[in-house]
């Protein structure tokens, strides 16, 4: 089975067409103090980690969480059906309907919430193919144990200082696997599972905490000698537990893979994947084609009944991607690796060293890394780099997280990198990923919210707070909005920009005639040419997903570029810059008027500020008085003003009900020219 997850989904990127001027615009660059926050309006989920249904099925569900009235929309990242319950009179209840197709594939889904206040943070929704049995009260002991068919998932909650206990049957010489997922759904629970026989009696060898792979969740794969009952207990590790403790134990007959082989797919290229785990040997490879859009796929192994186990993760990679080739345990059998290339491989055997050799330039920086726990393997992995000769020249530092040698060659020619396992263990588990790359510019974007709002009539911001530049880059970013095609986006990122947490630069977000209220899904796209090759990366919520995880060690890669956008309702008023001129001259003065459109329902005064302005310019406010239209506005254009192309972006805020309300004005591009010169 394959699950293919593109980063929030594939969409054709369009431009920022609202802006006057043909050139693409600089970008806004805050003049406020402090990072951006989520407004206090926005609702906001506290529904528990483990809440899914089984594909195929239609599930009502209560969402849980805070300012949840008004809801105009559900976004869930699989093309399923919700239907809001009218009536809703609850801000910390929502009642929805969510029908989920049968080919959805299983996993961590995620799921959100849209308001005429704003969009909801993510939460996991999870789409399993075995049956649910929801936990019920009083299985906290041996004796109490609750009664479970097989195969099934159970949905529970563990209470602090407690364990829950399940019963089920099991068949002579039938495998059953065992598998609690709490960690990898975004649950704070770790999970240990321990294993009774029928009459309560603890079995031998049957227990497991911090499964190798799976992130600190357990699983066990157990081969009956007879027809009897387990009974399975499932507690937090150190007895924690609470309302927000959920997990997902799948109890059945299914394959048990830890990890992919290959872990990285070349994007474009048919490739048959493998399982490592338990008897993975037995499962039968699953073929992949990716995309270039794709960040990553997730593949399930199928049991000879038809079950699938948990699916794994394969990477998706713009470099050639191969699998190793035994034997290779000396340098005079190496693997030919090229450069850029990457390798998957295994420490199949005791005292297994794998070697890849390769061929470098003298001078040429090159970055020799192996990937293991960030892909779901288990490996702890050291490297050597080795001469000609033989010799060591380079090699890993083992208090690194990471495995990886900054590596530049002494001279033309060929030389071999040695990788064994850290800890000297082996076998079919033992698998990494190994890659060698040119050091070359490169950057990577942070994104400072993963949800913002656009109302309608008004545009909406993306801020962005972090570039780091890599290797030497410093050219120009162009920054799009790829998603629905109900919104668009563009801005360009100087050679010279540089937004930080405080100070960020937007991307500004309008939307479409036509756009109807409710959440929209998309992400940042971000694309720089060096030397004619073109970069492309994407804007990163790294943090903000897995804060909202529950600190998992590595979120699901898709969900960390997805940011939400809540399209609103047109507020009560707008604003609208107008200048006399958009052309100014250093030393010189922009004047013009900042005109509001109220409704019938609004006459306040409101109070204009700078969400952008070019660098150096002073802007002089004034307030549009209580039922008024207008406030007249200028803009001084001191002579150290860089000269080109600036943005001039403003927001108002004005009092509705004793709240704040902000809208924004659409940016306007103006020019500054140089002064004439006396002669």
């Amino acid at each position: 089975m394959l699950r293919t997850l593109r980063a929030v989904g594939l969409f054709t990127a369009t431009l920022f067409a609202a802006m006057l001027c043909p050139l693409d615009l600089p970008p806004l660059q805050a003049q406020q103090k402090g990072a951006p926050t989520v407004p206090a309006t926005f609702p906001n989920l506290t529904s528990n980690a483990n809440i899914g249904t089984q594909r195929g099925k239609t599930v009502e569900l209560t969402l849980t969480g805070t300012n949840l009235l008004e809801a105009t929309g559900v976004w869930l990242s699989f093309p399923g059906k919700v239907t809001i319950d009218e009536g809703q009179k609850d801000a910390t209840k929502l009642k929805v309907k969510i029908d989920v197709p049968a080919a959805t594939p299983i996993g961590v889904h995620s799921i959100r919430v849209a308001t005429k206040a704003g969009v909801s943070n993510l939460r996991p929704f999870i789409v399993d193919e075995l049956p649910e049995i929801a936990k019920k009260d009083g299985n906290d002991s041996r004796e109490k144990a609750l009664v479970v068919p097989t195969p099934c998932v159970v949905l529970g909650t563990v209470a602090a200082e407690k364990s829950d206990y399940y019963k089920f049957a099991v068949k002579t010489g039938e495998t059953i696997t065992i598998e609690a997922l709490g960690r990898r759904l975004g649950s704070p629970i770790d999970p240990v599972i321990i294993f009774y026989d029928g009459k309560g009696q603890e079995t031998a060898g049957l227990y497991a905490d911090d499964t190798p792979g799976l992130q600190t969740d357990a699983r066990v794969s157990y081969k009956s000698p007879s027809n009897s009952e387990l009974i399975v207990e499932i507690r937090d590790t150190t007895f924690r537990g609470g309302a927000e403790y959920g997990y997902r134990l799948r109890i059945g007959n299914f394959p048990s893979a830890t990890a992919a082989n290959p872990l990285f797919v070349q994007a474009g290229k048919k490739t048959d994947v493998r399982f490592t785990g338990p008897d993975a040997a037995n499962d039968k490879p699953v073929s992949v084609t990716a995309n270039a859009t794709d960040s990553v796929l997730y593949v399930s192994a199928k049991s000879a009944s038809g079950i699938s186990g948990w699916p794994v993760p394969v990477q998706v990679s713009s470099i050639p991607e191969s699998s190793e080739q035994e034997p290779n345990n000396e340098p005079s059998k190496a693997n030919l690796l090229p450069v850029p290339g990457g390798v998957t491989a295994v420490f199949a055997e005791k005292n297994d060293i794998d070697h890849f050799r390769f061929q470098a330039t003298k001078g040429k920086k090159l970055i020799v890394q192996a990937l293991t726990f960030e892909v779901n393997a288990p490996t702890e992995v050291y490297m050597r780099i080795l001469d000609a000769k033989g010799s060591e020249i380079a090699k890993s530092n083992p208090q690194q997280p990471t495995p990886r040698i900054e590596f530049t060659p002494p001279a033309d020619g060929e030389f071999v990198v040695a990788c064994e396992q850290t800890n000297f263990i082996s076998g079919p588990n033992e698998v990494y990923h190994l890659s060698i790359r040119p050091v070359e510019p490169d950057f990577t974007i942070t994104v400072g919210l993963d949800r913002v709002e656009a109302p309608l009539g008004t545009v909406g911001q993306v801020p962005i707070i972090g570039l780091a530049k890599l290797n030497g880059f410093n050219s120009p970013i162009e920054l799009t909005w790829e998603g629905s095609e109900g919104a668009s986006g563009k801005v360009t990122l100087p050679a010279g920009a540089n937004p930080q947490p405080n100070a960020p630069i937007y991307l500004p977000i309008e939307l479409k005639a036509g756009a109807k209220l409710g959440p929209i899904v998309g992400r940042v796209k971000a694309v720089a040419k060096v030397d004619k090759i073109e970069i492309v990366n994407y804007g990163s919520t790294f943090d903000i997903v897995k804060a909202a995880l529950g600190n998992m060690p590595n979120p699901p890669l898709e969900m960390t570029t997805q940011i939400a956008i809540a399209i609103t309702p047109e507020p009560l008023f707008t604003i609208t810059l107008k200048l006399d001129s958009t052309e100014v001259t250093k030393g010189g003065t922009l004047k013009g008027k900042i005109i509001a459109k109220r409704t019938d329902k609004f006459d306040e005064e409101i109070v204009i500020s700078a969400a952008s302005l070019p660098a150096a310019v002073v802007p002089t406010f004034k307030p549009i008085p209580k039922a008024a239209q207008e406030a007249e506005i200028s803009f001084s254009v001191p002579a150290g003003t860089p000269t080109g192309p600036g943005v001039i972006a403003l927001r108002g805020t004005a009092k509705v009900n004793k709240k704040d309300v902000v809208v924004m004005a659409l940016p306007i591009t103006i020019n500054v020219k140089d002064a004439p010169k006396k002669k």
